[in-house]
């Protein structure tokens, strides 16, 4: 009987451990989050929460299926301004506040052709969050400042 609660205290172990030491390599495991849209319409969007994460973006990216986008996540709430480096397509950007609400809107946001890239995004407001989704979501959707979205 003490060998069986040895073995089962041992394998308990081997595949709890990972998960509370340096086993996990927490940045390969893919973090989504679905937001939904006043419409109804929702995107799977990827996250971006670390410096690293934020300052890559979509950069080198061929393209962005209509469904999906990146979600930047912040520590504090500041204007946020993006720059398109790097970036091989179009793309609609988002930015909102804590409450989740839109802020500020840049539509069809071209990638940067030569440096210095140019910045976008609100001079002033309190941006929380930042979405990236396809060129042209943000018109089809009829998205303006003041709507809030869900996640």
């Amino acid at each position: 009987m003490a060998m069986r609660k040895n073995i089962f205290l041992f394998l308990l172990c081997l595949f709890t451990l990972p998960l509370f030491g340096e086993g996990v390599d927490v940045e390969k495991i893919p973090a989504h989050r679905l937001i939904t849209f006043p419409g109804g319409r929702q995107v799977k969007a990827e996250i971006a929460d670390t410096p690293e994460a934020r300052a890559k973006g979509l950069m080198f990216r061929d393209s962005l299926p209509a469904d999906k986008g990146m979600l930047f996540i912040f520590q504090q709430a500041a204007p946020h301004r993006f720059w398109m480096k790097n970036c091989k397509f179009p793309i609609d950007i988002i930015w909102m506040n804590d409450s989740k609400e839109i802020i500020y809107l840049s539509e069809n946001t071209p990638p940067c052709q030569s440096d210095p890239c140019p910045p976008y995004g609100p001079m002033s407001g309190k941006a929380l969050y930042v979405l990236e989704v396809v060129s042209g979501f943000a018109q089809k959707e009829k998205l303006k400042p003041g709507m809030k979205v869900q996640f």
